[in-house]
């Protein structure tokens, strides 16, 4: 009954927002190509309505979090706070480049930290746990740092607080931004489980969002856009509202794209390929001659699992639901299947 409802409610009380310049969308994973067509005006899909309940939801973990902090030692002030980061072109003027940020947190001693807050899924999370770094964040950090600035010098440094909103697991990106060089230092990485990596230098940041921002003022005044970003296959692709637009004539540009002669210093490369595929097929019929011969051993045994040392081996059924194609009506599988483009690699040596 209420199930049903909540999610019309979000998506009937969602309100669209046009674009702007803003902090939030200068970083370099953002699409360029999208944010133009944003820039224009161009309407993309609708929404899911659940999508505005995902929203809503990082909104609610952010309060969450800053009344955790507000129990701490630290302070917690300056919520929502205006500032302005620098200057773009928008619309044929100069354009404050506006944001609020999360807040500011200080510490016993009286120094003052930006704090952004981020609550995202689990699959983004584990990725920025173990390797990746959120340059689109991080830069959004920066530009807010610079604003700060305006208002107090003395703030260079921030933390950048990443909630997984999954597991309530928490990582944290302490940051010092040398905002004179556009140098972004990035000491460690480290989660609320104890987990902790060195960190990074991150260099012009800073700039490149700023230009980014004005070349969408460019792309909108010589009605034109930029090249894509990603790829057809890209989840970015997947997932942006402008997909079926940014795509309608792809195939007659792929039609039209030419051959090139690759330069030499690729040979090494294609042929370290061949032999990784090679390799790669001996290994994978011999897994499965070894898998059919162990299945022989538990057949002939009439056995349904082995053990020999730290290996075990089990046989297994599994009640698996797939589709019959030949209970469908014929007038239905038009309905029921869709085109869609996908691009592929293939290697071949003469």
């Amino acid at each position: 009954m209420l199930a049903e409802i909540i999610e019309k409610i979000a998506g009937f009380e969602a309100k669209g927002s046009q674009y702007y310049p803003r902090p939030s969308l200068a970083g370099p994973e953002r699409c360029l190509r999208q944010l133009v067509y944003m820039a224009k005006g161009i309407p993309g899909k609708k929404k899911e309505d659940r999508f505005h309940l995902i929203l809503d939801d990082s909104s609610w973990h952010e309060e969450l979090t800053l009344d955790w902090l507000r129990k701490s030692a630290f302070k917690v002030h300056s919520e929502q706070l205006e500032i302005e980061c620098g200057t773009v072109k928008w619309k044929g003027r100069d354009f404050p480049l506006k944001g609020h940020i999360d807040g500011i947190i200080t510490d016993v001693q009286g120094k003052d930290y930006l704090l952004e807050h981020k609550a995202i899924n689990h699959f983004s999370f584990q990725r920025y746990l173990e390797k990746d770094y959120p340059l689109d964040y991080l830069t959004q950090c920066c530009l807010y740092i610079v604003g700060l600035q305006k208002l107090n010098p003395e703030i260079n440094e921030g933390i950048l607080l990443i909630k997984n909103k999954n597991t309530s697991q928490y990582l944290e990106f302490r940051l010092h931004y040398d905002s004179k060089n556009d140098i972004l230092y990035v000491p460690e990485v480290c989660g609320s489980n104890g987990y902790r990596r060195e960190g990074t230098i991150f260099k012009n940041l800073y700039n490149s969002a700023i230009e980014r921002l004005n070349q969408i003022e460019h792309y909108c005044n010589v009605n034109d856009l930029p090249p894509r970003q990603y790829t057809l296959n890209d989840w970015q692709c997947n997932y942006c509202p402008y997909n079926e637009i940014c795509y309608e004539n792809y195939q007659e540009e792929f039609n039209q794209l030419e051959a090139i002669q690759l330069s030499e210093d690729y040979q090494s490369l294609l042929e370290e390929y061949e032999v990784l595929n090679e390799q790669k097929k001996i290994a994978e019929q011999r897994l499965e001659e070894i898998k059919e011969e162990l299945k022989k051993i538990l057949l002939n045994a009439n056995a349904k699992a082995g053990k020999i040392g730290a290996f075990t081996i089990t046989r297994n059924i599994q009640l698996r639901k797939q589709i019959n194609k030949d209970k469908i009506p014929p007038e239905l599988i038009p309905v029921i299947y869709e085109e869609k483009l996908f691009e592929t690699l293939t290697i071949k040596k003469q």
